[in-house]
């Protein structure tokens, strides 16, 4: 792991992730940017990060669709992962599946909605890098 960390925010809301990117970097962070899912494979990638936040409803290639192409590649599927989401229901054909259960089940460590405090994100980053 590099020190400092270096994470990777996968996001098309330009505001979230303008305000998750300052809020990391102030925490010390390296953060890199990618608006989509494929973005987000190609940048994971050629930068392999430490963490990956990935949102889950992108277009182009959305969160889980890049999730899943991360763990096929020998080269990304020990990236850790954490998905991202403002939807009350990411993931509506797994009805009744706690959120935290459908992430670690597609090979995410874990999930965050986006309207958690910043701070108690920033804390669960930590927690994860720490693992």
């Amino acid at each position: 792991m590099r020190n400092p960390p270096l994470i990777l925010i996968t996001d098309d809301d330009p505001g979230f992730l303008e305000i998750l990117c300052t809020k990391l970097k102030r925490n010390g962070f390296l953060v890199a940017e990618a608006h989509n899912g494929r973005e987000g494979v190609e940048k994971a990638v050629n930068l392999r990060p430490d963490l990956i936040m990935m949102d889950i409803k992108m277009p182009d290639m959305n969160g889980t669709e890049a999730v899943l192409e991360l763990q096929k590649n020998p080269e990304t599927k020990d990236i850790k992962v954490v998905f991202l989401t403002s939807l009350t229901d990411p993931w509506p054909g797994l009805k009744g599946e706690p959120h935290e259960k459908v992430a670690k089940d597609l090979g995410a460590a874990d999930y965050i909605n986006k309207a958690e405090d910043l701070d108690k994100i920033v804390d669960k980053i930590k927690t994860l890098l720490k693992q």
